[in-house]
């Protein structure tokens, strides 16, 4: 393939699978037979476009106003709140933020189909090309392919509990539960280094294709950090070396790092894996068309809540359009994140301070700034603000900026709510810190250092550690990748999970503007009041330890599956 464009495949309304068997079961479309069709480097190539489409369109797709990936993994985080207008907005997948769910929850079977048909396309390439593999481009397909498959597995053991591992094409068997979750992620490592020798390397740090396709730096990424949640520390150390030290990536400078979660960094030279959007012209209509182009709907949930500004959700220039107010940032780990860093480009790039806020016209900026030119007719305007008088919900005396649809992350000619970024899933910032704990596991404290303080140096914070512990690590890894689909995982993982939720759960800040609360004798500035809705209402909040660290089996796959059982706590349900 000289060139790799994907566009994001359409979710039918309603479409729901049953069973891990019906998903996997997917006819094939094409024009001839498989036994003539998996033959030559043409049908590798073909098969191999096909696998990345379906990973593109089953991961990086949209349910309609959200995405099972992207929502699934931020909002079971502690750090971030599902927010919205109110208890009740977006009630179907915010349960997921307040540990409300279960088995029979839609997110939950939605991301799980998501993942085996994912698994499904890659099992195709390896299956009918594996024992045939009899060219370089043919051996190269395979090689992808596994990656790929080892990814979807490690992603399906982070988010469920001993989830069927499926090594080849379902024929009349049924799938069983995992062994452990150690021999998912022992089947991860084992096909990454398999993969390996079959992998070209990216072309050095410009080469935007090779952060689109499976290179030797995806495969070690994935074979690393499947090994430390393997407990391999010595192996996550050795397949991640090469990768931290390879000329073919790159940190961006700290004062690009806002666009590492915008279009302008699309395929730069920080990242490793990421899901390449693109405006398909040839699929007309809104249903074939714009909602194919990117993740429709998702830029207004997680853009501010337009109904609590003054002059509604596009006021502020940074919005690309009016939002829902959905995956706002926690204050006290704001708070945290701020006495760290300062004014550094990562604290400004992940959320702004009430100041920066209301009268930055780089960082933020309001339409009313062509008029009001000094900092005192900024204080006193009243074409800016946040207005709601019940207060905004989930909000506190910050704001988010981090994933939020801006202007030039949208095509026009489709919608102002179609984000078309790519969507990131692997960076040389995490595999650092991946290492940086795979070393400290190890007694390598000084190796841990070095990246560790490469990670700050590039963020601009205040804060550069003079020696490292776990401690540090884990505060490091937070406000690297806030939002970033990593802190459920490392939280359950580190084994503190219920000691950082019990410290969120119906503590909900809500947040007002001064300058409208005082009918405009004060200057604007923003303040918030932790309450609990949930209590006042009766609903009690609870993370159940050896439960809610993982969700259960969906409940319509053990309706139709005998061979699967749910196990830990859910099993007792």
């Amino acid at each position: 393939m000289k060139k790799i464009l994907f566009s994001v495949a359409v979710l039918s309304a309603g479409m729901m699978f049953t069973s891990c068997e019906d998903k996997l079961d997917v006819e094939q479309k094409a024009t001839s037979s498989t036994a003539s069709f998996y033959k030559t480097d043409a049908d590798a190539e073909s098969a191999l476009t096909a696998m990345y489409a379906t990973y593109t369109g089953e991961i990086g797709g949209t349910e309609g106003i959200w995405n099972a990936y992207i929502m699934g993994l931020n909002y079971s985080a502690d750090d971030v709140f599902a927010a919205g207008g109110d208890i009740n907005d977006h009630a179907d997948f915010r349960i997921l933020n307040e540990m409300r769910y279960d088995a029979s929850s839609g997110p939950i079977g939605t991301l799980y189909n998501h993942i085996y048909k994912s698994i499904y396309s890659a099992n195709l390439v390896i299956s009918y090309f594996g024992e045939n593999a009899d060219t370089p481009i043919k051996k190269q397909a395979v090689a992808e392919a596994k990656v790929m498959r080892a990814w979807a597995h490690m992603l399906a053991a982070q988010v469920y509990y001993q989830p069927p591992l499926i090594d080849h094409l379902i024929t009349t068997e049924k799938p069983t539960n995992a062994e452990s979750q150690k021999a998912i992620f022992d089947f991860c490592v084992k096909d990454c280094e398999e993969a390996l020798p079959d992998l070209p390397e990216r072309k050095g740090q410009s080469d935007k294709e090779g952060a689109w396709r499976v290179t030797k730096g995806f495969a070690q990424f994935v074979g690393g950090k499947a090994a430390l949640f393997g407990g391999d520390n010595a192996k996550a150390v050795s397949l991640l070396k090469p990768l931290v030290e390879s000329p073919n990536y790159a940190l961006v400078p700290g004062n690009r790092f806002r666009d590492l979660f915008h279009k302008e960094g699309d395929g730069c030279e920080e990242k490793i894996f990421e899901f390449n959007y693109t405006t398909n012209t040839a699929l007309g209509g809104v249903w074939g068309g714009s909602i194919q182009r990117g993740r429709w709907m998702v830029a207004n949930v997680l853009n501010w809540r337009g109904d609590d500004i003054v002059g509604g959700g596009t006021s502020p220039k940074i919005c690309s359009t009016g939002g829902w107010g959905g995956g706002s940032i926690n204050q006290d780990f704001a708070h945290k994140m701020l006495a760290n860093d300062g004014d550094s480009y990562r604290r400004k790039a992940t959320f702004l301070t009430s100041d920066e806020f209301f009268y930055d016209e780089q960082l933020c900026g309001w339409k009313s700034d062509d008029v009001c030119k000094t900092r005192e007719q900024k204080e006193f305007d009243d074409k800016r603000g946040i207005n709601k008088a019940a207060g905004s919900f989930s909000r506190s005396d910050v704001m988010e900026v981090k994933m939020m649809c801006h202007p030039n992350d949208v095509d026009l000619s489709v919608g102002d709510n179609c984000n078309n970024t790519n969507l990131c899933i692997a960076r040389l910032g995490e595999a650092y810190l991946l290492y940086a704990e795979a070393c400290l596991a190890s007694g390598n404290s000084g190796e841990a250092k070095k990246y560790i303080n490469r990670i700050q140096e590039r963020a601009g914070s205040k804060t550069i550690s003079s020696d490292v512990n776990l401690q540090v690590l884990q505060d490091e890894k937070e406000y690297e990748l806030w939002f970033e689909g990593c802190r459920w995982f490392d939280i359950v993982r580190w084994g503190i999970a219920k000691q950082c939720y019990d410290k969120v759960l119906d503590n909900i800040p809500f947040q007002w503007d001064e300058y409208w609360t005082s009918g405009g004798a004060k200057p604007h500035k923003l303040v918030y009041e932790v309450k609990h809705p949930f209590a006042e209402v009766g609903i009690h909040l609870n993370f159940v330890e050896g439960k809610n660290e993982y969700w259960p089996i969906p409940q319509t796959v053990l309706e139709v599956n005998d061979q699967m059982h749910q196990v830990r706590g859910w099993a007792k349900q």
